[in-house]
């Protein structure tokens, strides 16, 4: 299938090739969760505008410099040409691609490594420079989650830590989604609820999830390349039944909010997903695994575009319970 060269494509499509905005939209989302259910609180709106702006910011910059140390280390180039040749024989390369990845922006040539490392520069300065008023008005925490937030999200690839190459990058990206919505209402508004905790539980679960089938369908290439994520230490069955798991302990931490706020019931309505993509894992046909890839996408988004719809609706007409 033929392709335009880079210097053919239109400027949306190469900005969206190289920061994958489409990809941000979880990070992005899990901070409008907190700031949209902070609403209420009173707190001041350029405060609510500027945290998810700001997790916005820091979301290019780590999937940037996440794709500058796959491109160093020679392994998305790898990765990229096993999920392609899936792609092609599922018959759904251009849909798949819209909604998930197309390249390492470094390996296609839309970026040079000097480009890339001016961008990285840029955009932690911007995160700094966003940050400044969040932390005059929430104060020392937002500095605290800051670092932990930057320690997660840089050495998810980055060397000599490499998260994602010890079996621990699932677990750094669902705390980091954790943190992303957690934060967010904790630093705008100074308290937390539990319903809070409970949907940022959810939306660390759902993503790490994300993660883990999204690195199991190049296990291969891992393996050759000296990286050992958690779906290879688990084996096949073992990654099924941690992928069954994780979406049974996702909506048992949505029950739990609908004691809280029964709108919270919208929360089940990602459930056909969820069930299609059960029955692709559980045919096991060819390339089931890189078949799951988009589902588990959409489960996160729909996961935190619910959460909103329920919590607009809360704010509209109170919290609908039953005691």
């Amino acid at each position: 299938m033929d392709h335009p060269s880079k210097d053919e494509l239109p400027l949306l499509t190469r900005v969206n090739l190289i920061f994958r905005l489409s990809y941000t939209l979880p990070f992005l989302l899990a901070s409008v969760c907190g700031v949209v259910y902070a609403i209420p609180y009173d707190v001041p709106w350029h405060i609510l505008v500027l945290i998810p702006l700001a997790v916005l910011l820091l979301a290019l910059f780590v999937n940037f410099s996440n794709d500058y140390f796959d491109h160093k280390s020679g392994v998305d180039k790898k990765v990229n040409e096993r999920k392609a040749r899936s792609r092609d024989n599922l018959m759904t390369p251009d849909a798949v691609k819209r909604v998930y990845w197309e390249g390492n922006q470094f390996d296609t040539g839309l970026v040079t490594e000097s480009q890339g490392k001016a961008i990285m520069a840029a955009l932690a300065i911007a995160v700094v420079v966003v940050a400044v008023p969040v932390i005059l008005y929430s104060g020392w925490p937002v500095i605290a989650f800051g670092l932990v937030g930057a320690f997660l999200a840089f050495f998810y690839t980055a060397p000599p830590v490499n998260l994602g190459a010890r079996g621990l990058g699932e677990v750094s990206v669902g705390i980091a989604f954790f943190m992303m919505c957690f934060c967010s209402f904790y630093v705008a508004t100074g308290t937390f609820t539990v319903e809070i905790l409970l949907f940022s539980l959810m939306v660390g679960v759902v993503v790490g999830l994300m993660r883990l089938i999204d690195s199991m369908s190049a296990n291969d290439v891992h393996l050759e390349m000296g990286e050992v994520n958690m779906s290879i230490r688990l084996g096949t069955e073992g990654t099924v039944r941690a992928i069954k798991a994780a979406v049974a302990v996702a909506y048992v931490l949505a029950a739990l909010m609908c004691y809280y706020d029964l709108l919270n019931l919208l929360l089940f309505l990602t459930l056909p997903v969820i069930l299609k993509m059960m029955r692709v894992i559980n045919a096991r046909q060819e390339h089931w695994d890189v078949a799951i890839i988009p589902f588990s996408f959409l489960f996160s988004l729909l996961t935190e575009v619910m959460f909103l719809v329920a919590s607009v609706c809360s704010m509209a007409v109170g919290p609908v319970v039953l005691w």
